[in-house]
């Protein structure tokens, strides 16, 4: 009987493959036996994941991932579109080659609490920004995760920028501009699970959609 449920590693992600005529119940219950028997060898790594094969609605992909995060170690950072994998490989990559460098610090894990990290860096967080914590940037700031609690870009007073992969903060300021964001689009659909940057225009902060590709590198 072949697996309802496969794993395929790729760069700082993994892609889960579900076979397209499987019921709900078996594929949540392959996906806990799975990576409850990978937790030795995944650990606490960080990947983006990617669904292939059966088409599974937003709340299935949730409880999905709630049971990944139940039954193992591992940090989701996003969801990934599979066509949209290599975009998300090669900016990776390269803010590795950033911290490695002068031009930005990289922050590995996710904030929580109130806890507040500042440098006078541009800043990339490999995680989430939770609610009551913050972050703080001379420069620009990136969250490769969900951005739900502050985030103060521009300290030199500079345009600077601040995106994330999923975007609700409680503030957000740039340079001695503050912003207020609307997490609900036209016809009241949900924002958040679009990547966006928040920028100056016009004397205020802008908010828009973004694709995760190389081009927002150029800005740092």
């Amino acid at each position: 009987m072949k697996d309802i449920v496969r794993l395929k590693s790729y760069p700082n992600g993994i892609r889960i493959v579900i076979a397209e005529d499987a019921l709900f119940g078996d594929v949540l219950a392959e996906v806990s036996e799975k990576f409850k028997d990978s937790e030795r060898f995944f650990g606490k790594a960080k990947l983006a994941v990617t669904f292939e094969g059966r088409k599974n609605t937003q709340e299935e992909e949730d409880a999905i991932l709630d049971t990944i995060r139940q039954e193992s170690s591992v940090n989701i950072v996003c969801v990934v579109e599979k066509e949209k994998e290599e975009s998300f490989e090669r900016p990776l990559a390269r803010y590795e080659e950033m911290a490695q460098g002068d031009f930005a610090q990289f922050y590995r894990g996710s904030l929580s609490g109130k806890k507040i990290l500042e440098t006078k860096q541009s800043l990339i967080v490999l995680g989430d920004v939770c609610k009551g914590s913050c972050v703080i940037s001379k420069k620009d700031i990136i969250v490769l995760g969900t951005l739900s609690g502050s985030a103060y870009a521009g300290v030199d007073g500079n345009a600077h920028f601040i995106a994330a992969l999923h975007m609700e903060p409680e503030s957000v300021r740039i340079g001695e501009h503050r912003g207020k964001y609307k997490s609900k689009g036209l016809f009241g659909r949900s924002k958040k699970d679009k990547p966006q940057i928040a920028y100056l225009k016009e004397n205020g902060i802008q908010f828009e959609d973004l694709d995760l590709t190389e081009e927002l590198l150029q800005e740092l």
